[in-house]
């Protein structure tokens, strides 16, 4: 009997067995979550060697365990929006269909030939004694220089409120992350080897991702606060009402994984999409390209890759690394060194967490599957694909805002034809800025702003350099990202989203402009390879030149991927405190059951949220701001920047219900003194925590 029938009778009986213990309910004690691992452990084998045959086996199988964990959660969302509670009967049921398709992927066989026919094209490594040595050194300097950042970033977490986690951090924090990609970057000019390059890619962005689920104990941003509270009512009902559009992807996998493994929510959500963008970018480079590919050095490409969208953990995060990743696995499927199921199985997983990242990337992962190695006139159908991957958000915007109801955007068509619009958008991408007399704040910047040049002028050299097939294939990266900066710009200029708060009304194109520069740059990838390629042959100084200049590439923009407060950027965001948690927990001891409403910044709503969820809803209005728009926040705006009247904090009761209402102040805030002093003469009573922290402020209304 063959080793596919074994698997099959295996996976037959596999599903049996979990099915029946949970129809049956079976009691076996702690043997079922032992069986359950061994499970997806084996299946995770069994879809990794059916995706990549003839990869080394410890790839195939971390990234087999990837793809089954995004079949299984593509089957949760279809059953949570199809009605079903999320539970052990999903999960039963969820497991059992991600089984079979593991073994669905095996039915085909001739992927197994083309590989292996390319793969006996490769030049081996030769590890001479000086090689071994020198890779060696290099994997003790990279693990030396991740050990110090993590442990720096260790040292350093705080439950304070701070603006930029950089003062926290070891000096030499940067230099380190500097050296990991110098390393990288020695590993792929002088090594060669396309699992030690991958290694050196890991351990200098999972370094930098580290920093802030260390530093930020609490938590880091808003809107992570926001998903724990909804995957909390998830986790201990089954249901979510009303169902969200999206997000649901992320909801699924962290409340399944909380359930399996009998983790806390808020240590998963910490570091979900940081472990996640740390292995899956390189992890997907070496699995799709050949040897001599990674001989070329394409893997260090990833150090141009911003990173701030991945060092916390968000459903856009989430879904837009692993839609690149569908991409870069795209790239291996078009040349059918790896079946196409993996790109599709991520990008599937990554729109049932957020479209506005899913639907593009699916789309260019098609695209680029369609470009292959193949004839006749279905591959023609990859141009239009790529032009429509960059305009297909504003597209669904423009439904959604037309025939659903459910999103309030006024559009302005007539912007599209404004060719002034245009160039004064296009010209973000020139990396100008200023006059700037501080050396490393302004070569960040300098970096960051550079990133599309860099991007468009790699890919125009990946065209020119490449062989037919991968020109095109580079072409159709081109023309989607290309597509998808105009995508940003028509949002960003032809539809107002009246829905959101001002400030954040431009937050849908930024982050489509974020995702046409990481497929710019992916465009580029083969001209970084053929540039390492070509710096072996040349003298030292020149090798030396690129060294330096990727490492401090490298570290700017890690520096760039956490809050900044320099002489070129100046954040304005505060993190959630201790003292924030102080300020919720005594005003609801302060309330006693009473129902109340709150005008606070959005450092202290996320602590509310943190901490009691979505206690209390007066209609569609929570008892606490939320800053991503809504007629309370406006509220509190007005309290901290107009009017400190008892008018106003009338119009903020009325909004929430109640007749108790609390103002509350941070210390940090620059009219505190002012607003503290007017608020004080009006109030029924005020409260300090923690010195002046926060100051709380109560008004009961007649």
């Amino acid at each position: 009997m063959g080793e596919r029938a074994l698997d099959a009778i295996a996976g037959i009986v596999f599903v049996i067995i979990i099915l029946g213990l949970e129809y049956l309910h079976v009691d076996i004690g702690l043997a079922k979550p032992f069986f359950w691992v061994f499970a997806i452990l084996f299946h995770a084998h069994v879809f990794g060697k059916h995706i990549a045959p003839n990869r080394s086996w410890g790839i195939t199988f971390i990234f087999g365990l990837l793809l089954l964990v995004a079949a299984q959660s593509v089957i949760q969302t279809i059953w949570f929006y199809a009605g079903g509670a999320l539970g052990h009967l999903s999960d039963a049921w969820s497991l059992a269909i991600a089984i079979a398709i593991s073994h669905i992927t095996g039915l085909k066989t001739e992927h197994s030939v083309t590989f292996q026919s390319t793969l006996s094209a490769t030049t081996p490594i030769k590890w001479t004694p000086q090689t071994k040595i020198m890779a060696g050194i290099l994997l003790a300097a990279a693990l030396g220089g991740a050990v110090f950042v993590v442990y720096g970033a260790y040292l350093g977490q705080t439950m304070d409120s701070i603006r930029t986690p950089w003062p926290l951090l070891p000096h030499g924090t940067l230099i380190a992350i500097a050296l990991l990609w110098m390393c990288a970057a020695l590993s792929a000019i002088f090594i060669g080897s396309g699992a030690f390059t991958a290694v050196h890619s890991f351990l200098a962005m999972g370094s930098t991702l580290s920093i802030a689920p260390l530093i930020y104990k609490i938590g880091y941003g808003f809107d992570g606060f926001l998903h724990q509270a909804g995957e909390q009512i998830i986790l201990k009902t089954g249901f979510l009402n009303p169902k969200p559009y999206y997000y649901v992807g992320q909801y699924v996998f962290t409340t399944w994984l909380a359930r399996m493994a009998e983790l806390p929510l808020d240590s998963i959500d910490r570091w979900l999409v940081p472990v996640v963008a740390a292995f899956a970018l390189p992890a997907s480079v070496l699995i799709s390209l050949n040897e001599d590919d990674w001989k070329g050095g394409a893997a260090l490409g990833l150090a141009l890759f911003p990173l701030g969208m991945f060092v916390a953990t968000t459903p856009q995060g989430l879904a837009t690394i692993l839609g690149i990743s569908a991409v870069i696995l795209g790239m291996g499927a078009r040349k059918q060194n790896i079946q196409f199921g993996a790109s599709l199985w991520l990008g599937l997983w990554s729109m049932t967490i957020h479209p506005l990242a899913g639907i593009p990337l699916l789309i260019l992962t098609t695209a680029l599957y369609i470009m292959g190695d193949r004839e006749g006139w279905i591959k023609h159908i990859a141009w239009p694909m790529a032009v429509i991957s960059g305009l297909a958000i504003p597209f669904v915007f423009y439904l959604a805002s037309r025939f659903t109801g459910t999103i309030s955007i006024d559009w302005n068509l007539n912007q599209i034809l404004n060719l002034d619009i245009w160039i004064n958008e296009l010209s973000r991408l020139a990396p100008w800025l200023g006059n700037k007399f501080v050396l490393w704040p302004a070569w960040s910047s300098l970096v960051n702003l550079s990133l599309p040049a860099i991007g468009l002028v790699a890919s125009i050299f990946s065209f020119i350099l490449l062989k037919k097939n991968d020109r095109l294939a580079t072409l159709v990266l081109l023309i989607s990202s290309l597509s998808l900066f105009a995508g940003s710009i028509l949002l960003r200029n032809a539809g107002d989203f009246t829905f959101l708060i001002q400030y954040e009304r431009g937050d849908y194109a930024d982050r489509l402009w974020q995702i046409a520069i990481y497929v710019i740059l992916l465009a580029g990838l083969p001209a970084i390879g053929l540039l390492i390629k070509r710096v072996r042959a040349q003298v030292p100084v020149f090798s030396a030149v690129v060294i330096i200049l990727l490492g401090t590439v490298g570290a700017a923009n890690a520096y760039n991927a956490l809050p900044r407060h320099d002489a070129v950027q100046a954040s304005r965001g505060w993190s959630t405190g201790k003292a924030n948690l102080q300020a919720v927990r005594w005003i609801d001891q302060y309330a006693k059951g009473q129902a109340y409403t709150v005008l606070a910044n959005q450092s202290v709503s996320a602590a509310a949220v943190k901490e009691f969820g979505f206690k209390r809803y007066n209609n569609d209005i929570f008892f606490y701001p939320i800053p991503t728009g809504g007629p309370l926040y406006e509220v509190y705006l007005k309290v901290t920047y107009e009017d400190q009247s008892l008018d106003t904090i009338k119009d903020a009761g009325q909004l929430g219900g109640t007749d108790l209402v609390f103002v509350v102040i941070n210390d940090y805030w620059w009219k505190a003194p002012e607003l503290n002093e007017s608020l004080s003469e009006i109030a029924d009573h005020e409260w300090s925590i923690e010195n002046d922290k926060v100051k709380i402020y109560v008004f009961n209304l007649p």
